[in-house]
């Protein structure tokens, strides 16, 4: 099972080697360039390290339950997070689409964050 439309440009979707384990995926190519100017204006790079400083600010603001329900596993050009809880994944691609679509909400997440959080 995977979805492009629900939390687009993030894809969410079932492991098909892992049956029960999701995953929450935003590749660099997905990435809007608009958000670039949001990082940069902070010294952060908004690659999948920078989208996951994004994420944890996301979860800590704004949904602190959500907290331990799943991991992250970024790499420079893709944000991946993970997990045996859909639900808590589906919570989690609500926050980052808001991020996605309102430059300022995505300004607000950053200035947040634990700058460790972006590296």
């Amino acid at each position: 099972m995977t979805d492009r439309e629900t939390f687009a440009p993030l894809v969410f979707f079932e492991y098909d080697h892992k049956p029960g384990h999701y995953c929450l995926m935003l590749s660099d190519s997905n990435m809007p360039a608009t958000a670039e100017a949001a990082f940069a204006e902070f010294g952060y790079d908004g690659g999948g390290y920078g989208w996951a400083g994004v994420a944890r600010s996301a979860v800590a603001t704004q949904a602190p339950d959500l907290a331990n329900r799943f991991d992250y596993d970024p790499e420079a050009g893709t944000f991946v997070a993970y997990g045996e809880d859909p639900e808590a994944l589906h919570q989690l691609g609500t926050l980052l689409q808001q991020a996605l679509q309102d430059t300022a909400v995505l300004s607000a997440l950053i200035a947040a964050g634990d700058p460790e959080w972006f590296d």
